[in-house]
């Protein structure tokens, strides 16, 4: 059995992915996808249950079919991390 919020986690970290793998920040994606910079953040921490006309969305400004969205993430997926990105010293 699915269990449904493991599904909308796992389809988070593959728009996370594919974002990154499209060379897209969040900021990018957001515009393109008409949508703010939170809720792109929402959807990829796992937070948004989408509905097929977002996934449709967003597969298209990712180039990618909705199916592909639904493919496990890669393993080297890094997590998504809350907050201020760290100052680096220098």
């Amino acid at each position: 059995m699915e269990d449904p919020d493991h599904l909308i986690r796992e389809v988070g970290r593959r728009v996370l992915e594919l974002r990154r793998g499209a060379s897209m920040t969040q900021a990018g994606f957001a515009e393109a996808m008409q949508a703010s910079v939170q809720y792109v953040s929402r959807i990829e921490r796992g937070q948004e249950n989408l509905t097929l006309h977002t996934l449709a969305r967003i597969a298209n400004v990712l180039g990618v079919r909705v199916l592909d969205l639904l493919q496990p993430p890669a393993d080297t997926v890094a997590e998504v991390r809350r907050g201020r990105p760290r100052k680096t010293p220098g």
